[in-house]
């Protein structure tokens, strides 16, 4: 029985998003998505980004590459950290730009992104 990532309040939506995070379910994937469009808190984004990160697959890199270009603040550096683990060469050039960026978070996250590529690190693990 699939989970609905919608139902519940807050907290109870984001121990979903957690645990689909943490079991890589790729049939959530269109939940996920559907959470990040939709009206669910910024703190339960960044938890979603951090799932997309971990599932995978071109439909989460899709977003996430979407989002680089149009999030602020330090969601910027969950984005930069899912990039990586998905091994998105073609953030690397907006990665670059968060290199510079005003928060250490983000800054940090993009670096590690950036390393992975550099290393030819970029397959998931």
């Amino acid at each position: 029985m699939a989970k609905h990532l919608h139902k519940g309040d807050e907290t109870l939506r984001r121990w979903k998003i957690i645990d689909a995070s943490r079991a890589r379910d790729a049939r959530l994937l269109p939940q996920l998505l559907a959470r990040l469009d939709g009206d669910e808190t910024h703190e339960n984004k960044r938890h979603i980004i951090r799932a997309l990160g971990k599932i995978g697959g071109p439909h989460a890199e899709a977003k996430l590459l979407e989002l680089v270009g149009t999030q602020q603040g330090l969601i910027l550096g969950d984005i930069a950290q899912a990039l990586g683990k998905l091994g998105s060469r073609q953030a690397a050039p907006k990665l670059k730009g968060l290199c510079d960026h005003e928060s250490e978070w983000v800054r940090q996250n993009a670096s590690f992104a950036l390393r992975r590529f550099l290393e030819g690190d970029g397959s998931r693990k």
